[in-house]
């Protein structure tokens, strides 16, 4: 039986994504496991693993090229198997929210040419296949586009314009349907899109800065870059932020991570005090539901995972990998998983399950010195805990003045889902937690 390969969802906010490479070319075997492609999204280039056993049958999906998340992009199967493209989106394995639609005629076309022509209005019937048996591909659907011109009938949305078009209209904020299109029928391009932005800014008053400030340089924003503005934006205007700081003793944490790295050294292996915060906050989570949860119109929905989001920062912006379960890993797991997925993330290899679906986020910016700090909730988590670093101050311990270890945690919390007092008592929990270190170990 044939498997899809799915275009993987790593994130909330995803909705396409592109193939950077093939690992694996047609007709090379494969183990459930491999890597087989890199996916490149807004944020990261991730590693994507084969589903099953068998062998690479067909790539749907040529590098560079964007779909849109759940859409196939591959087919896996038994050596030498036959297999028709519509018919194998409806196997067994497929998910029902994903299924292609089973063609109504004898017409073979590929879900991506299917795509483009519902795009256009074109009717397939019109079209003449190149593909193998006949069937429709891509090309031979902008060919049939090209060819039709202004005959070509307006599609839904009254609109005819390129993928990519549509694409860097929606980036900008650009009404696609304002630009005046060059193609063929007046459709609008790449080229249609990028002059009415040219326009637009022409028009705007330039800034003049003051005499003894030069202009500056004009660094054009990174695809990720792009993303973290439109989610952080979607985020901070919309939901009622609030925040509660409190000061933790870090005394007995520092001395038990001590212990532990020297017991573990042999084994490469060392546990950070983002592990520990982690770990706290994630234990944490299962006695306050309503802070691992999400705001959803009409109701809240309380996770029944405990997720932990980590955010790391790149050279680009930051990317959150994800700890799953992390409520039920040993301080050890959770160090170790933590590690690996942060190096990957480093080095541009992730792999699907590094991101997406976390639950609630821990952001650390200790190690920069800085002291304490807010942090924009991640939609649709319900809270973010921003982690400070452990500094040398005057605390009083047993009714004198020493120096100790303290920490300044501050969760950002949504208004609609949770209030004052119960973040007060989560992050209280938190401090329990860190102050009693070995309560991790035993958890």
């Amino acid at each position: 039986m044939a498997t899809q390969v799915l275009m993987p969802k790593m994130g909330f906010d995803m909705e396409e994504g592109a193939v950077a490479t093939w690992r694996k070319q047609e007709g090379e075997a494969v183990k459930a496991g491999d890597v087989i492609a890199e996916i490149e999204t807004d944020k990261a280039t991730v590693e994507l693993e084969a589903p099953a056993d068998g062998v690479l049958l067909k790539i749907l999906v040529e590098p560079g090229q964007r779909v849109p998340v759940n859409s196939p992009i591959a087919i896996i199967g038994e050596p030498g198997e036959r297999v028709d493209i519509d018919e194998a989106s409806l196997s067994a394995g497929a998910r029902p929210d994903v299924q292609v639609q089973r063609r109504k005629s004898e017409i073979k076309v590929s879900p991506v040419a299917r795509r483009l022509a519902e795009e256009h209005g074109l009717d397939l019937r019109r079209v003449r296949g190149t593909g193998p048996g006949g069937r429709i591909t891509r090309e031979d659907v902008e060919a049939a586009v090209e060819a039709m011109g202004e005959h070509l009938p307006s599609p839904p949305g009254g609109v005819r314009a390129s993928p990519a078009a549509r694409r860097l209209a929606r980036e900008h904020g650009l009404d696609v349907r304002e630009v005046p299109g060059s193609g063929p029928g007046g459709r609008v391009l790449v080229r249609d899109v990028e002059a009415a932005l040219a326009q637009a800014a022409a028009q705007l008053e330039p800034v003049t800065p003051p005499e003894a400030v030069s202009a500056g340089e004009r660094v054009p924003l990174s695809r990720m870059r792009k993303r973290i503005a439109e989610v952080m934006t979607a985020s901070k205007a919309p939901v009622p932020h609030f925040y509660v700081t409190v000061r933790v003793d870090m005394e007995a944490a520092m001395r038990l991570r001590e212990e532990i790295n020297t017991a573990l050294a042999e084994e490469g292996l060392k546990v950070s005090i983002n592990d520990f915060v982690v770990k706290a906050a994630a234990l944490a989570l299962r006695r306050f539901p309503n802070i691992n949860a999400s705001f959803a119109g009409d109701h809240i929905l309380r996770h029944v995972n405990v997720h932990v989001g980590i955010a790391v920062a790149l050279p680009d912006g930051l990317i959150t990998v994800v700890v799953r379960d992390a409520d039920r890993k040993s301080l050890g797991q959770l160090a170790r998983e933590t590690h690996e997925k942060v190096e990957r993330a480093r080095e541009g290899r992730l792999q699907a399950d590094d991101v997406g679906g976390s639950t609630f986020t821990v952001s650390n910016l200790g190690m920069f010195g800085v002291e304490d700090f807010v942090a924009v909730i991640t939609p649709p988590e319900a809270a973010i805990l921003a982690v400070g670093a452990v500094l040398e101050e005057p605390v009083v311990r047993d009714g004198a003045l020493v120096v100790g270890h303290t920490m300044r945690l501050t969760l950002s919390a949504d208004h609609r889902v949770t209030d004052g007092a119960e973040a007060a008592r989560f992050l209280g929990e938190i401090r329990r937690l860190l102050e009693h270190p070995l309560l991790l170990l035993v958890a």
